[in-house]
C-alpha cells in the first residue's frame, strides 16, 4: 500500500478474483497434502476357511438363511474374526493379521495437483489481469450543491443519506425539491465522492478542505 502523505488520498490494491481463488485452491492443496501426510492404520485379514452356505437352514425345519454371514460364522469349526460371503453363498472365514501403516495417495495427488493450478492461477493473476488501484480520501473535504442544475433524482441521498437530504416544501410547488448538504461528516469521505459521481448533472461540487484543490467534478482543461 502507497501512502501520499502531502496529499489527500491514499492508493491501495484493488483484490484480484482471480488470485482470489488460486489461494483458496493452494489452501485446499496444502490441507489435502497434509492430510495425505498423516500416517493410516488399515487392518488385515488372512483367509483361514472357505464354503457355501445353503439356502434353507436343515437344522431349523428348513427355514430361509437371511444372513449367511452370521450363520457360516457360528458354524465354523474355528473362530473367525470376520466374515465375507459373495452374492452366490460362497463365504470365506477371515481372520486378524495385524496392521499396516500406509498414507492416503489420492490425497497427496489431488494436494499437489490443487496447491499447482492455485499457483498458476496466482500467476495469471499477476500478468494477465493487472491489479486495479482505487482512491482512498483521507484529508477533510468541502462539499456544496449546486441547486441551478440539481435535477433532485436522490441518488447522492440514495448512496449517503446522512449527508445529503432533500429541502423541506412548506408550501406546495411545481418544483421538486432540491438537494442539500445535511453533515458533511455523515459519510467517509469515499462514500461522499461516489455519490458525487453518479449525479448526473454534477451538481455536488467537492473540494478539498485545505487547500481548495476541485476534487469533483474536474475543472475543464484550459
Amino acid at each position: 500500500m502507497h501512502d501520499e502523505k502531502d496529499g489527500w488520498l491514499r492508493r491501495r490494491k484493488k483484490k484480484d478474483p482471480l488470485a482470489l481463488l488460486g489461494v483458496a485452491v493452494i489452501a485446499i492443496g496444502i490441507l489435502l497434502l497434509i492430510y495425505g501426510a498423516i500416517p493410516l492404520q488399515r487392518v488385515n485379514y488372512k483367509v483361514v476357511s472357505q464354503g457355501s452356505v445353503p439356502v434353507e437352514d436343515p437344522s431349523n425345519n428348513d427355514s430361509f438363511i437371511a444372513d449367511p454371514e452370521s450363520y457360516y460364522a457360528a458354524h465354523s469349526p474355528i473362530p473367525l474374526d470376520k466374515v465375507e460371503c459373495t452374492p452366490d453363498r460362497i463365504c470365506y472365514g477371515l481372520q486378524f493379521n495385524g496392521t499396516t501403516t500406509y498414507h492416503s495417495m489420492p490425497s497427496i495427488y489431488y494436494g499437489s495437483a490443487s496447491a499447482g493450478l492455485g499457483l498458476v492461477a496466482l500467476i495469471v493473476a499477476r500478468r494477465v489481469e493487472p491489479v486495479e488501484d482505487t482512491t482512498v480520501h483521507l484529508r477533510p473535504i468541502r462539499i456544496r450543491v449546486d441547486e441551478d442544475i440539481c435535477v433532485a433524482n436522490g441518488v447522492c441521498i440514495a448512496i449517503a443519506p446522512n449527508v445529503f437530504q432533500f429541502r423541506s416544501q412548506e408550501t406546495p410547488t411545481i418544483f421538486a425539491p432540491m438537494a442539500y448538504v445535511l453533515d458533511p461528516t455523515g459519510a467517509d469521505n469515499d462514500t461522499i465522492i461516489e455519490a458525487a459521481r453518479m449525479c448526473p448533472t454534477g451538481a455536488i461540487i467537492i473540494e478539498d478542505a485545505e487547500t481548495g484543490e476541485r476534487i469533483h467534478p474536474p475543472l475543464p482543461k484550459s
